[in-house]
């Protein structure tokens, strides 16, 4: 997104200077041989798999990038989009390589071996790496844009893919998730209309593509999107059985809990150091994008802190908390509190404010009632439940009046928090691997 600051892995992967251009193979065997990687026979199979994808592509042409150009501007100055030029039909019937679609634990290198793949493309300018985050938000902006600023009626998903192909023929898409049922949909179009146009995939996900959007509303349209990524992707396992994440050497205290004049204490200490470091002044500061704005009260320069209940219990999104993670390195996150299950709208937002951090490779301090691994209580079963038991607030029931639901569509993964109990296990390896005295530096990818 170019509203959001890239930084750290994300944006040394981009940098020329570093650029491999022999493969991931080479770089993971000089890796392993160096003693920075373990050898691990999962991930070498995992690479093996990105080598020939990498093999293929440097045979095999792009899409030019001028016809999409083109093309785009021909479909946003119409408003029907009817007498495509024939140009247009063979772009859109032009289906590029099979991609890779890894799938796994959390910690057990998926995003690592992609990284290496991408790293290793030199020579390919038009490729991208993003976060499902980050990526659907550019997604929204850009419907926003066409439907706002350029005032189009009809459907804005061809010309967004006609965009998005021309940004990007290969497209690193990392930690793809689905649990909003407009997310849902704008995948099921747009993921068609990217591979109609040539677009390369490879694609990192905690679950196989058919148990995306599991229990999901309306999941049954959704089906298609599934049969396409499992057809334009070779769907591929890596579970070694280790997260790597838990591994991390050389860990710094960074969250304190329980909450109490003890943790207060320490936090109000680093609050301190770093403020003086940054010698600047404590100043609230106005975040402003897509016309919403949050107010973070404490900040100093390139550090903020901020509570809980104004981060998790107010209504934020992916796109607040990405707006925060590219305009401060170090966040202290306070008063975290354990949730259960039936608190799924704060435990969802918080799952996704860490997200956005550890992407961005921000700087976490925290203060909560339990250990990170706590935070998050009950299982499956009490997910599955927590829709039948808990009342209707008004918020479930103006969605459910939108989406013209039942009340026995209360077992939803939307209603019961069991997508949230899924994505706080990777949230939980992360935060563990933010605990290193490196994290948040700029190391070698």
């Amino acid at each position: 997104m170019s509203s959001v600051r890239t930084r750290g892995l994300s944006a040394l992967l981009q940098s020329p200077q570093r650029l491999y251009t022999t493969g991931p193979r080479q770089v993971y065997n000089q890796r392993v041989s160096s003693g920075k990687y373990r050898a691990d026979p999962h991930q070498q199979k995992t690479v093996e798999h990105l080598q020939r994808l990498y093999d293929t592509l440097q045979s095999h042409p792009p899409p030019p990038a001028a016809v999409l150009k083109s093309l785009f501007r021909f479909v946003s100055g119409t408003v029907t989009g009817r007498n495509r030029p024939a140009s247009q039909a063979r772009t859109m019937n032009q289906p590029g390589p099979r991609g890779l679609y890894l799938h796994g634990d959390v910690g057990s290198g998926k995003t690592m071996t992609m990284d290496l793949f991408y790293h290793s493309l030199g020579s390919i300018e038009r490729k991208r790496r993003v976060h499902f985050h980050a990526f659907m938000q550019d997604v929204h902006r850009r419907v926003h844009q066409l439907r706002k600023e350029r005032n189009v009626t009809y459907d804005p998903i061809p010309p967004i893919a006609h965009e998005l192909a021309n940004d990007a023929w290969v497209l690193c898409f990392d930690e793809l998730q689905v649990t909003d049922v407009g997310d849902a949909m704008i995948l099921r179009r747009l993921f068609t209309e990217l591979y109609a146009r040539g677009v390369v995939t490879v694609v990192t996900s905690n679950r196989p593509p058919d148990e995306l959007y599991k229990n999901g509303l309306q999941r049954k349209s959704f089906l298609p999107t599934i049969e396409v990524l499992k057809e334009r992707n070779l769907v591929h396992p890596l579970d070694s059985g280790i997260d790597y994440r838990q591994q991390a050497k050389g860990s710094e205290q960074v969250f304190f809990y329980p909450l109490g004049p003890p943790t207060t204490t320490s936090i109000e200490k680093i609050w301190a150091s770093l403020t003086v470091k940054e010698k600047g002044w404590l100043q609230p500061k106005m975040l402003e994008f897509l016309g919403r704005t949050l107010t973070i009260s404490e900040t100093c320069d390139r550090v903020a802190r901020a509570s809980f209940a104004l981060l998790c219990s107010s209504s934020h999104s992916a796109a607040d908390f990405l707006a925060l993670a590219g305009q401060f390195d170090t966040l202290i996150l306070t008063d975290v509190p354990k949730m259960s299950l039936v608190q799924r709208n704060e435990a969802r937002r918080f799952i996704t404010l860490i997200d956005a951090l550890y992407e961005n490779k921000i700087k976490l301090y925290m203060s909560s009632e339990v250990e990170a691994s706590l935070l998050l209580v009950g299982d499956a079963e009490e997910a599955a439940n927590t829709g039948k038991e808990r009342e209707l607030t008004a918020a479930d029931r103006q969605l459910m009046d939108d989406l013209k639901l039942q009340v026995d569509h209360l077992t939803s993964s939307i209603f019961t928090g069991a997508e949230e109990a899924f994505a706080f296990q990777r949230a939980v390896s992360r935060l563990v691997e933010m605990q290193s005295a490196n994290w948040g530096k700029r190391d070698e990818p």
